[in-house]
């Protein structure tokens, strides 16, 4: 079996947005026991940088938890290394409910696959909180790319002299471009980022041909028009972009990928700590407000109990072993 047909065929479903929503999405956690919870600031950490979609995601819970919870929760940006430097941070830190982390498919899927030491376990050394958001991906080139369709995309890669370079800043443009290419047999030159808006300010300044990447940091420049989305790797069309087609509208069938995100504390955090934090971030992200904030990114908000989110993170855990294993990608 080809790496391409291995792939095709799941379908990569496990992160497809419909069947994760369909199995995650739960009622409102019961009510947490009355506890002296918390009594100090908390530090929500991002495995991103400032303006990348997590980072947006995690000011917007921030501010809302401050509200609900009495205490301020100020984001704190660590990224770097694909968001291992963060992961590790917060592994680390102390189990005394000061510290949430807002994690990805990266930090809890890819990383730990990717890397021979990785330097924390996603399941032993976190308490799941929640899922909350489901991500489409898009194929992205600057406004003066001289291609306006998938196919006329895929016939230009192909006929180039030299391969097209694509950026990387974070797991979900590895397996989001990982598919494209091994659907159409485009070449292509691989520069890995420290985070997604990096890689977006080259492909605006011409070092970059393309990337596969999550919408939140590319929404003001598709709205100025100084990028074009292509496709969308979900299964339908996206209401943020209603007029881009899918990648299987384009001809990849079988094309079928999404990203996520989802909120964790440190192992051994005490679970009333656990049961409180869940509660909020689910009346949170179950809110009209939102759902509207995240169709803006092009991301669909979710919920889940902690229960579920370890089930799924180990779900995807499996599945990146077999993607890593398929693809042939050295572990670093």
């Amino acid at each position: 079996m080809t790496h391409a047909s291995a792939l095709s065929r799941r379908g990569l479903a496990l992160l497809a947005a419909a069947p994760a929503l369909g199995r995650l999405t739960t009622p409102r956690a019961a009510a947490a026991q009355d506890i002296a919870w918390p009594t100090r600031p908390l530090r929500a950490l991002v495995a991103f940088p400032a303006g990348s979609g997590t980072d947006s995601l995690a000011r917007f819970y921030g501010e809302r938890l401050t509200r609900a919870l009495g205490q301020p929760v100020p984001v704190e940006n660590m990224g770097g290394a694909n968001g291992v430097i963060a992961t590790r941070a917060a592994a680390r830190a102390a189990p005394d409910g000061t510290t949430m982390f807002f994690g990805t498919v990266s930090t809890h899927a890819a990383n730990p696959n990717l890397l021979r030491e990785p330097g924390f376990d996603p399941i032993k050394d976190f308490a799941p909180v929640s899922l909350i958001t489901i991500n489409a991906l898009a194929l992205l080139v600057r406004a003066d790319f001289p291609a306006r369709t998938l196919q006329e995309f895929i016939a230009r890669a192909r006929s180039a002299e030299n391969p097209l370079n694509y950026g990387i800043g974070n797991a979900g443009g590895i397996g989001g471009t990982h598919l494209l290419r091994q659907a159409t047999g485009i070449r292509g030159e691989q520069i890995a980022y420290r985070g997604t808006p990096a890689a977006i300010t080259d492909l605006l300044g011409g070092r970059l041909d393309f990337m596969v990447v999550d919408l939140g940091p590319a929404v003001t420049h598709l709205r100025a028009g100084t990028l074009r989305a292509l496709a969308v790797t979900t299964p339908q069309r996206i209401d943020l972009l209603p007029d881009v087609p899918t990648m299987q509208e384009g001809g990849l069938a079988g094309y079928d990928f999404a990203s996520w995100n989802a909120v964790w504390m440190p192992a051994r955090t005490p679970a009333p700590i656990i049961a409180r934090l869940n509660r909020e971030i689910v009346a949170i992200g179950e809110s009209a407000e939102a759902k509207r904030f995240a169709a803006a990114m092009g991301v669909t908000s979710t919920t889940s109990t902690p229960e579920a989110l370890e089930a799924f993170t180990r779900r995807e855990l499996a599945l990146w072993e077999r993607i890593v294993a398929e693809a042939g990608i050295p572990k670093e």
